[in-house]
């Protein structure tokens, strides 16, 4: 898990390459181990909540079945204060996934597992769509990409 400042999500594309990289090594606090299947994925440490969690083909990868899947994204989730988000990548239909040689198993996932977990979590769903991307079958068999963003509601809402 990466922690980010807020003033990261706001880069202009006018700024070089170069000093993106050095703002985001600037801008990144820590990278701590992680487990979702944990009711605080970060323990034994306990952190303030923050402003934004990403996981980008993470959980489907993580999770043996749907459960679990919906109790890994609501223990992430509870990593997210009042007011704070959840951006997630998420690949669909994937049973499998190679690195080299080494054939990884995968979750299957679809739109509707994924926002309903989410809704689970106690999040509302701002944006969500598929991408159509399409993966080679010597890579993985994953149908498309998906990306959702959701908002932990205000503790006063």
């Amino acid at each position: 898990m990466v922690a980010l400042s807020p003033s990261l999500l706001c880069i202009p594309c006018s700024e070089k390459w170069k000093e993106k990289e050095e703002k985001l090594r600037r801008t990144i606090k820590q990278v701590l181990p992680c487990d979702v299947t944990l009711a605080n994925p970060l323990d034994p440490l306990v952190l303030q909540p923050v402003d934004c969690v990403v996981s980008t083909y993470c959980l489907e990868s993580g999770c043996d079945d749907v459960p679990t899947y919906r109790s890994a994204v609501k223990n992430v989730g509870s990593l997210v204060k009042p007011g704070g988000h959840l951006i997630f990548a998420v690949v669909l239909e994937e049973t499998y996934y190679m690195v080299g040689p080494h054939k990884f198993d995968c979750l299957y996932l679809t739109p509707e597992i994924i926002i309903d977990a989410v809704k689970e979590a106690g999040f509302e769903v701002l944006w969500s769509q598929a991408l159509g991307f399409t993966f080679p079958l010597a890579i993985c068999d994953a149908k498309d990409t998906f990306f959702i963003v959701a908002k932990k509601p205000s503790e006063s809402q």
